[in-house]
């Protein structure tokens, strides 16, 4: 076998890597020529470069941690080859090649058996891919290593494409701040989130079945109203598409909209504290013809005082929400994608009743002309007062702009922009953005909100307060459901205990730094059994979503450890483990006592 063909069957018996299709341009314009002497060079605008295998040993991997390493550049095999040999076997490798004819030379003339024997992923693609493979990575147990990541530049890239090299470790900065805020909600915050759950549980009964709603207006456009400042100039417009198109509108544009004799389809909402139902539901009474959307986590006063119809879904890929479908025994897709915020909500359920397109409007996820300038007219934050008392201490910075230039932004805009942007790329949607204002959002078509009624709204659609008239509701009761949450209460003490015996055993650890190597081999062995409970975590759904930012604390910290037995390590190692423990028992409590309570008002 030829050593193309060795390379393919390497690259191809691992699902993980990702392989773009070759730039042409890039390909006619960039060539890699060998000299006189056999040096290779990377002829590219009449420059060349030499390539060249030259270790950097002042950047070496830990062998002693487990890291995440993201290796740029693939012809230097040799240097990959030694990292290998240097770094510890539980690290993680990540090769990025985002130049396809530095890759397409490698993978017919270098040697790539190392990718097999280290279970590296290569990544060999356009940079501007690059965000969507590691959304996917990091969904795997990659996530331990985020605290522990380690650059690595192969010799190109370090001396000649130092441009390249600055683009994929902002991709990668990026994609990392953006998982560790999607995981990073202290216990406390998810027993929060829990504990309104299950107050509201009662309520889910009341709620038409998410599983019948999919795909029930497929290929109808959908205009989801958010409420950024951009709304004020394009409103009017709405008038005249809201027959021709499904309107789901954000809870803080609700108000407005109905003022302007705009009946929203959908209201939507996420927040679950009390200023959301003071602000936005409180004494108002909403258009009969108006469905509140929103999951179990909302005020309760919300569910309590709407008096329409409701439509309660699950989070996707949520673990909280995939155990209560389990011990539930509900079969069907009874997850829209609700992400982080009210306008995802209104995205969300876009994409669950098969609209398309989906057109986005008011979605600036920018400051408009101004600092004070946040939100469209018509809704709470006309009080200035109040808008910059909300606003004021959050730092703002530059991103690309809808036309073009840049906008300011904040941190947790730009993280809701980055969620769009993975919903629509990752399930191949079409979008339209018709903000005209704000930031750019990638992967969508840009058109005014008056193109896109003659392009995609010219005819008016069903209507959806029928549609929905005709979908049943949960097939709950209370009286099951009062069943599962006793029976889940039990299984839970149970576990309980589990951790609390774990938790004593920890504890009672005596070591310092003159014990001796047997006593540290002996409290290390007992330290190293609390590995069978992230495993307990692991494999239940509810305690995966309430602890997970306390075991994923956990590990980062133990990988941060050197693996090497001393007293000063172990006892770093005991105090982690403990620290994990103690949280692991305190939440267990609570989720014990919350079914308890939930158990009751069943």
């Amino acid at each position: 076998m030829d050593l193309l063909s060795r390379n393919i069957d390497i690259l191809s018996s691992n699902p993980n890597h990702s392989i773009g299709i070759p730039d042409a341009s890039e390909l006619t314009q960039k060539k890699i020529m060998v000299d006189d002497v056999g040096e290779e060079f990377l002829i590219s605008q009449d420059q060349a470069f030499p390539l060249k295998n030259v270790f950097d040993y002042t950047n070496q991997p830990n062998p002693r941690k487990r890291e995440m390493i993201f290796v740029i550049g693939i012809y230097s095999t040799e240097e990959i080859r030694q990292i290998i040999q240097i770094k510890s076997s539980e690290s993680l490798l990540v090769i990025i090649e985002p130049s396809a004819t530095i890759f397409n030379h490698t993978l017919q003339y270098g040697d790539l058996s190392f990718i097999n024997s280290s279970g590296a992923v290569l990544f060999a693609d356009r940079i501007s891919e690059l965000p969507l493979f590691l959304d996917k990575f990091l969904l795997s147990d990659a996530i331990f290593y985020l605290k522990t990541i380690k650059f690595y530049f192969t010799h190109y890239y370090r001396e000649f494409d130092i441009t390249s090299s600055i683009a994929i470790v902002k991709v990668i900065k990026e994609a990392v701040q953006y998982k560790t805020f999607i995981y990073g909600n202290s216990v406390e915050d998810s027993l929060i989130g829990f504990r309104q759950h299950m107050k509201n549980l009662k309520h889910l009964p009341r709620s038409k079945d998410v599983a019948l709603l999919k795909n029930t207006m497929l290929n109808v456009p959908a205009i989801v109203v958010s409420a950024g400042p951009s709304l004020n100039k394009n409103i009017k417009q709405l008038q005249h598409l809201k027959n021709n198109a499904v309107i789901i509108a954000v809870d803080t544009i609700a108000q407005r909209l109905c003022d302007e004799g705009i009946i929203p389809d959908f209201i939507c909402s996420i927040e679950r504290g009390i200023e959301t139902y003071t602000y936005f539901y409180e004494g108002k009474t909403y258009p009969a013809e108006s469905t509140l959307v929103g999951p179990l986590v909302l005020y309760p006063e919300v569910f309590n005082e709407f008096s329409g119809e409701v439509v309660i879904p699950m989070r996707e890929n949520v673990g909280e929400f995939i155990w209560l479908k389990e011990v539930m025994e509900l079969k069907g897709d009874y997850s829209i994608s609700i992400g982080l915020s009210c306008a995802h909500v209104a995205f969300g359920v876009a994409e669950h009743i098969g609209a398309s397109p989906i057109i986005l409007i008011g979605q600036d996820l920018a400051y408009g002309s101004s600092p004070v300038e946040t939100h469209a007219g018509g809704t709470i934050y006309d009080d200035k007062e109040l808008t910059m008392s909300m606003y004021a201490e959050i730092e703002t910075f530059e991103t690309e702009g809808y036309y073009g230039g840049t906008v300011a932004t904040t941190e947790i805009w730009n993280t809701f922009r980055t969620w769009f942007e993975m919903e629509i790329a990752n399930k191949k949607l079409n979008v339209v953005n018709a903000t005209e204002g704000g930031a750019k959002i990638a992967y969508s078509e840009q058109l005014s909100l008056e193109e896109v009624g003659y392009k995609y709204c010219s005819e008016n659609i069903p209507s959806v307060s029928k549609v929905l008239k005709s979908i049943a509701n949960y097939p709950l009761d209370n009286v099951k459901m009062k069943r599962v949450i006793r029976e889940q209460r039990n299984y839970f003490m149970d576990i309980k205990l589990q951790f609390e015996q774990q938790q004593k055993q920890v504890r009672r650890l005596k070591i310092n730094d003159f014990s001796s190597e047997k006593e540290i081999k002996e409290a290390l062995k007992k330290i190293d059994k609390t590995e069978e409970f992230f495993g307990i975590i692991l494999n239940n759904w509810l305690l995966r979503h309430c602890l997970q930012p306390a075991m994923i604390n956990s590990v980062w910290n133990l990988y941060d450890v050197e693996r090497l037995i001393i007293p000063a390590n172990v006892m770093q190692a005991r105090d982690i483990n403990l620290g994990f423990l103690d949280v692991s028992v305190y939440t267990l409590n609570e989720i014990v006592s919350i079914l308890e309570a939930a158990a009751e008002t069943l």
